[in-house]
């Protein structure tokens, strides 16, 4: 028993391990949220607009200058916003465009047709 050797004072060990984790755990979220917002601006900048969406804004862009892409546009890209309720105005208002059809020299849109052309594509959702 003369060999034993007594032993040691407790030595004090630090441990980071807590502090290890909790910024392994904010570092997580944040490259997750970093990436989150990546993907969603990605995909915010490559949707496509809709047919109705391409269609209302061709109908806003309409040039009264010449009566001929006005009546073919309009009756093209209108009826995709068909309803019950304005069906019968549309109907009206197509078969004013006879005269402006199928003719090579057409008259100028009469005033009273614009303003009916305008409030319908104003109505439009």
């Amino acid at each position: 028993m003369e060999g034993l050797k007594d032993i040691k004072e407790v030595v004090e060990v630090q441990e980071h391990s807590l502090l290890l984790l909790l910024s392994l755990i904010l570092v997580t979220l944040l490259l997750l949220s970093v990436v989150f917002y990546l993907f969603k601006n990605r995909r915010r900048r490559r949707k496509k607009a809709t047919p109705k969406e391409v269609a209302l804004a061709k109908l806003k862009a309409l040039d009264y200058t010449n009566a001929k892409e006005v009546v073919y546009g309009f009756e093209e890209h209108g009826t995709l916003f068909l309803t019950e309720k304005n069906k019968a105005q549309f109907n009206s208002i197509v078969k004013e465009f006879d005269i402006y059809k199928y003719r090579r020299d057409v008259p100028e849109l009469a005033n009273k047709l614009k303003n009916r052309i305008n409030t319908f594509i104003k109505e439009l959702k």
